[in-house]
């Protein structure tokens, strides 16, 4: 049996699902412009949500703490919101990783077994961002926008003296539609860049739920 390789991290997770989450919009976010970076990620996930079951290209590059230059790999990468993201990987190594309502799901392609396990955001670092109001995520974060050539961008981090500081910047198009590239940061200081395009709706939901030919190993 082939060793699976490295999956999506939750950090990434974190930032994906972040645009996800029903935030409520209290006055002061109301108030607050366009362009702002909590009103760009609220226009962003209600244009996500209402799009249905959507997929699109993306190309992963990972670079190692130390390193200028990483291993890159792409395939599809399909979204239904507010519960549901799939990974298909196809180069260099054809494998899936689906995260469904708190279920998670990760196998290599054409083998018999697959690793599946829950995700606990209170024991994930990131994934706080799940778990509270726009109001407290703003508290602790620090963010920022601003308009770019072709389209926006809006950069968040932890600050400095927080224990397990990442950064992340998410590029939106002109649209504030969709997501074209998200780049992060972790506390190693490890690099994940992501870049996605040719959206494209899907007429069906069946990705979203794991195969029945895999056996599965609990975690």
């Amino acid at each position: 049996m082939k060793t699976i390789r490295r999956a999506p991290s939750f950090h990434l997770l974190a930032f994906l699902l972040l645009v996800a989450t029903p935030f409520a919009v209290t006055p002061a976010f109301a108030a607050e412009t366009d362009n702002s970076p909590w009103v760009l990620l609220e226009t962003l996930r209600t244009a996500l949500q209402k799009a249905g079951p959507t997929t699109g290209r993306f190309t992963q590059t990972y670079v190692p703490a130390g390193f200028e230059r990483g291993d890159q790999e792409s395939g599809h990468l399909s979204i239904w919101l507010p519960d549901c993201l799939r990974w298909n990987y196809e180069q260099p190594q054809a494998k899936s990783f689906l995260v469904c309502q708190g279920e998670v799901y990760f196998w290599n392609e054409g083998e018999p077994a697959g690793r599946h396990y829950q995700i606990d955001p209170r024991e994930e670092p990131g994934l706080d961002l799940l778990l509270v109001p726009v109001a407290s995520l703003r508290e602790r974060y620090v963010a920022s926008s601003q308009k770019t050539k072709d389209g926006f961008l809006i950069s968040l981090a932890l600050p400095e003296s927080d224990a397990g500081s990442f950064s992340a910047e998410i590029r939106l198009d002109a649209s504030k539609e969709r997501v074209v590239g998200l780049e992060y940061t972790d506390a190693e200081g490890n690099l994940t860049r992501f870049l996605i395009s040719e959206y494209a709706r899907l007429s069906h939901t069946a990705l979203f739920k794991p195969p029945t030919d895999i056996q599965w190993t609990r975690e």
